[in-house]
């Protein structure tokens, strides 16, 4: 749940303002934080398709098929928490492959 504060200026007697200015100012409020959570989503899923252009495959599959390689490790722990903020119920699944992962490999082991 994601909790807003409406700052209102202290000549303004709130008991006094009609409930349809304190709703509207409350859309207007929401709207704000709706655009720029869009706004985050779009530089996220940006940043998530260039790592598909540069392997050509999705997160899920490079996970499975990546090799041990310095540059894919570091491409894969970036890829892998813009994954996670844009899936937020595949963290836990991640972050346990990537402890697996690190465990098995000679850069990061």
């Amino acid at each position: 749940m994601i909790e807003t504060t409406i700052r209102v200026p202290g000549n303004i007697n709130i008991r006094k303002v009609s409930d349809e200015i304190v709703y509207r100012a409350f859309a207007i409020a929401v709207e704000k934080k709706k655009k720029e959570i869009l706004r985050d989503l779009n530089r996220l899923d940006s940043k998530i398709k260039r790592f598909e252009k540069k392997y050509k495959i999705s997160f899920d599959k490079f996970e499975r098929t990546m090799g041990d390689g310095f540059q894919e490790h570091n491409d894969w722990i970036s890829w892998g928490r813009k994954h996670t903020t844009r899936n937020p119920w595949s963290f836990h699944e991640y972050w346990g492959i990537r402890r697996q992962r690190a465990a098995q490999s000679k850069f990061w082991g």
